[in-house]
């Protein structure tokens, strides 16, 4: 299985169609589908070529277009449910915990995407977009500097619940 991680410049009635019209193009089955407007994670069983990379990558409000070879499988749950349900619990009982977890689920992410790539600058870069389009944040830009990296979120989940797992 390889999954393709779908970066989304501008969303439009129809784009999620165009991606999965060129997927079936070549016979290829889709076993998995997450994402947002801003980016789309698709697990597909079979052969991936640069040639499909590159004709999803030319589709019109399609960015980037990366193939993944990580075996993960996505944990499904209704996210707004399950934040507040978490924020009860955990701030009855140990408020930091919240920020514990998401610093804990941030590490062991890089190290799971780290082990699979070398450059740490394409797997942070990745590990974001891969947030993204698990709708976890929203990813604006990412700039690499000498001393610092700046990372621009539009929005990340814990805004909905009033927790700071994210920081300024």
């Amino acid at each position: 299985m390889v999954w393709l991680l779908v970066s989304i410049s501008r969303d439009r009635p129809g784009l999620l169609n165009d991606v999965t019209n060129v997927i079936r193009s070549r016979n290829l089955n889709i076993r998995n589908i997450v994402g947002n407007n801003y980016a789309i994670l698709i697990e597909i069983e079979g052969e991936v070529g640069n040639e499909l990379i590159n004709n999803i990558g030319n589709i019109d409000g399609v960015n980037t277009v990366n193939a993944i070879n990580l075996s993960f499988a996505i944990l499904g749950f209704v996210q707004e449910n399950f934040m507040r349900a978490l924020v009860f619990y955990v701030m009855e009982r140990e408020p930091e915990l919240i920020e514990r977890l998401g610093y804990e689920y941030g590490k062991e992410l890089m190290r799971y995407v780290l082990n699979s790539m070398r450059d740490f600058r394409d797997a942070l870069y990745f590990s974001l977009r891969m947030l993204t389009a698990l709708g976890v944040i929203a990813l604006v830009n990412v700039q690499f500097m000498p001393n610092r990296t700046v990372i621009s979120i539009a929005k990340s989940f814990d805004e909905d619940v009033g927790m700071p797992m994210t920081k300024e």
